[in-house]
């Protein structure tokens, strides 16, 4: 009888230990529900508010509205894309409390978190639900660890549609995804997935004609990835990037599709030094089909020696900006924010490359900036230059890859236009590629090598002033057959 009753006060106070955590782990969950709205709504396009949150023993339950910063008058309650989320929080450390609960798993941990769309909380999440039927449209489990960090199962099921709205069919094969996040949003890790997606839109008729087969797009294997981590200035480093195996449009009026494979978009910003920053855009495909012609290219911007602290007042000034749009400081301060940028001597550059069946392309962009007398350079345009320390632009083509644009655009006239260029000391003929070289440095301009007059800061330029369409003793102007 002894032990049954040292059994009972065990369990009676395993019960009360178990109770007295799940109350804590109650409050640490709305702590960390609070920090992930202040977190959020560090975007300044984004604003995060918590229509309800009820604090339970064993379970809390929240509803968050998510509203978009658009200009005014540009949505109405059928285009405006604000929603809200329903949230489950299971308190720890076992969530008992989602042992029926769909896909919430029975780990250790500080809470798990299942969050869905609020179906009535906009017009676009009522047509969601009712497309969807009877099944949730898309479900997120959060499992949250005693120290704040998260890691989150994302997840849409398939959806196939036929003759809805202006759709003909829709084939979306869902989307699975995963993102882990560190204590006090530290770092960002994830990937999300969608195997395809295809939509046929209804056809149309033209005029005098029956309605043919709709337009089309299909995507195959999109792929999010993020992998970032807080850096000097509480800025966010790392990469993002978006890619899309296959993209196929095919307009409803042609018979030839356009074709993109491996399409990526991506991303990099990173610390330069103990001040600075860069950051990178790199847009790629492997191969892109059009109009009977193909090819592969890229496309690259990078900017170099921005300044950190005046890169997250310029992140601070758009919070602001969004909140208050009609601001008559604005645009002061953006000024001044974008003086301060200048004096760090930022660069940046534009690179660009194409392979095509025609021939080849390649250009590179590098302007160099300082800072200048802003008010004065405005009163005429010209005086702008004075933020340009120095520029380079370089850019090579193949003869025939030239040729054969020019030949679309001026009508077969190619050959005279290229003549009348390269005559001007503008375009150079090197072997079977045309190459141009443009710099500008101490306030004067050159291409290949040839200075082109420019108008002083406060002048307009004048006839006599303009760049000649040839150097002196150039080539004359063929005579009129």
């Amino acid at each position: 009888m002894k032990k049954l009753a040292g059994v009972v006060v065990i369990l009676a106070l395993a019960a009360a230990g178990f109770t007295g955590v799940a109350y804590w782990s109650g409050m640490q969950a709305e702590r960390w529900y609070q920090d992930a709205l202040a977190e959020g709504s560090k975007n300044p396009n984004i604003k995060f508010t918590t229509v309800s949150y009820e604090r339970g023993l064993l379970s809390s339950r929240s509803v968050t509205r998510v509203q978009f910063a658009l200009p005014e008058g540009s949505a109405s309650k059928e285009t405006d894309p604000s929603f809200s989320i329903r949230q489950n929080i299971y308190h720890g450390p076992l969530p008992l409390a989602g042992w029926n609960a769909p896909e919430v798993p029975m780990n250790w941990g500080g809470a798990v978190v299942r969050a869905t769309l609020d179906p009535d909380s906009s017009a676009w999440t009522r047509e969601l639900a009712k497309l969807y039927g009877g099944q949730e449209p898309i479900v997120a489990i959060s499992q949250v660890s005693f120290d704040g960090a998260s890691d989150t199962l994302i997840k849409m099921p398939p959806l196939t549609l036929s003759n809805v709205s202006d759709l003909q069919s829709l084939n979306f094969a869902g989307l699975q995804g995963q993102f882990q996040v560190a204590p006090r949003g530290a770092a960002v890790r994830g990937r999300m997935t969608v195997a395809n997606l295809d939509l046929t839109g209804k056809p149309t008729a033209g005029e005098g004609q029956p309605a043919s087969g709709g337009d089309t797009v299909k995507l195959s294997n999109l792929s999010l990835d993020v992998n970032q981590r807080k850096g000097i200035f509480n800025l966010m480093f790392g990469e993002t990037s978006f890619r899309i195996g296959e993209l196929r449009v095919q307009a409803q009026a042609t018979d030839t599709p356009v074709v993109a494979t491996n399409l990526t978009i991506a991303t990099t910003e990173s610390p330069q030094g103990a001040q600075q920053i860069a950051a990178d855009l790199v847009i790629k495909a492997d191969q892109v089909s059009a109009e009977n012609r193909s090819g592969s290219g890229s496309l690259r911007l990078a900017l170099r020696n921005l300044d950190g602290a005046t890169v997250l007042q310029l992140q601070q000034w758009q919070q602001k900006l969004a909140g208050k749009p009609d601001d008559p400081q604005a645009m002061d301060d953006l000024l001044k924010l974008i003086k301060a940028l200048l004096i760090g001597k930022p660069e940046f550059t534009l690179d660009t490359q194409a392979k095509l069946s025609e021939g080849a392309w390649q250009g590179k962009l590098v302007l160099n900036f300082q800072d200048f007398d802003m008010m004065n350079s405005m009163r005429n345009p010209m005086g702008l230059l004075a933020m340009l320390e120095k520029g380079l632009a370089d850019f090579t083509v193949s003869r025939a890859l030239l040729e054969t644009e020019l030949n679309h655009l001026t009508e077969g006239q190619a050959a005279q236009q290229i003549e009348g260029v390269t005559a001007a000391g503008f375009l150079r003929l090197e072997g079977d590629q045309y190459k141009s070289t443009a710099r500008f440095e101490g306030g004067k301009l050159f291409v290949n090598d040839k200075e082109i007059p420019l108008p002083a800061a406060g002048e307009s330029a004048s006839p006599e002033e303009e760049a000649p369409l040839a150097p002196e003793g150039g080539a004359e102007e063929p005579a009129q057959q």
